[in-house]
């Protein structure tokens, strides 16, 4: 059987292997402990962390299993963590707190992705539960990655969702956070990034394009992320798993790609095909605004949809 070779010199993120070897495997932890500091913007520091089993057995018979694709968790300090009150100290030693993270990537929108995000999330508070608990909560937070913008959301590069008041914003607690975090906010080219964020879902987005010639390389300001998604570091069994996963990911991408202008095609037919002249450009924009309202609940993203139906980016915005 003839080998497997991976022809560039750095892996792509996005696919499944590879989110999980840059950011879920303990060699790599300093990948991860970047990723999450560059989230929390100096808020928390995360120094190390410890990562756990991925897949959460059901409590009761016919119950939902669950399988993340990074969980772990870093203890805090509670007096340093800004999401307890500061205590006082009482000579007894500081109160550390694990607080919990949760990792997924998701390139294609399956509905209804945000409210997964909400079970993973509570699934891990519903966890901390245990005889004579106080209900005081260990900060949980679910972060996910995306290849697409949510057709009811505006776009974003990271939104940070809180249980909040609707009216004064004011947050109820803010022990449970869902990040989500999207690739097609991020700049198109390195120089054009500013924040420690966006640099990192930049090499996410771009990773398999770049070799060591590269700007974003050359810098040297994330060694830990490029070392981490070197290809020649992979083992045998890692090269199949992972050349299987990139198969993967490219078959869906070019599979939604295709279908979407397909629809677009077609309803452009039956928009010429309907109606008398006068009526018939009528005819055409309402078709291509039920194909991209079809679209933006398949969680296409706008570039996209503007450019297989025709309409402005303001015109699919107001849908």
């Amino acid at each position: 059987m003839e080998e497997m070779e991976i022809k560039t010199e750095y892996i792509n993120i996005q696919t499944d292997f590879g989110f999980k070897h840059v950011f879920g495997s303990l060699k790599n932890k300093d990948a991860l402990i970047r990723f999450l500091n560059a989230l929390f913007e100096g808020k928390l520091t995360v120094t190390d962390v410890t990562y756990h089993d991925k897949e959460i057995l059901p409590s009761e018979e016919g119950g939902k299993r669950i399988v993340y694709d990074v969980y772990c968790t870093t203890p805090v300090s509670r007096t340093e963590s800004p999401f307890f009150p500061r205590l006082q100290s009482k000579g007894k030693g500081e109160a550390h707190s694990d607080h919990h993270f949760i990792l997924e990537m998701q390139n294609i929108y399956t509905p209804p992705f945000e409210e997964r995000m909400v079970f993973y999330a509570s699934k891990m508070v519903a966890g901390q539960g245990k005889a004579g608990w106080n209900y005081e909560l260990e900060p949980v937070f679910a972060v996910a990655v995306t290849d697409f913008n949510f057709s009811h959301l505006s776009p974003k590069l990271v939104r940070d969702v809180m249980l909040v008041d609707r009216e004064s914003g004011e947050p109820l607690t803010d022990k449970l956070h869902i990040f989500l975090c999207s690739l097609k906010e991020v700049p198109a080219m390195w120089e054009e990034c500013r924040t420690e964020m966006e640099y990192i879902l930049f090499l996410i987005k771009n990773m398999d394009n770049m070799d060591s010639t590269s700007l974003a390389y050359r810098e040297g300001r994330f060694t830990e992320i490029f070392e981490a998604a070197r290809s020649s570091r992979l083992k045998k069994d890692e090269i199949v798993a992972y050349s299987q996963s990139l198969e993967k990911l490219r078959d869906t991408q070019l599979g939604i790609q295709y279908a979407a202008e397909r629809a677009a095609e077609r309803a452009a037919e039956r928009a010429r095909s309907e109606g008398r002249s006068e009526g018939r450009a009528e005819g055409e924009t309402n078709a291509k605004i039920k194909i991209a309202q079809k679209m933006l609940k398949e969680g296409l993203s706008i570039e996209m949809i503007t450019t297989l139906t025709e309409l402005s980016e303001s015109e699919v915005l107001s849908l």
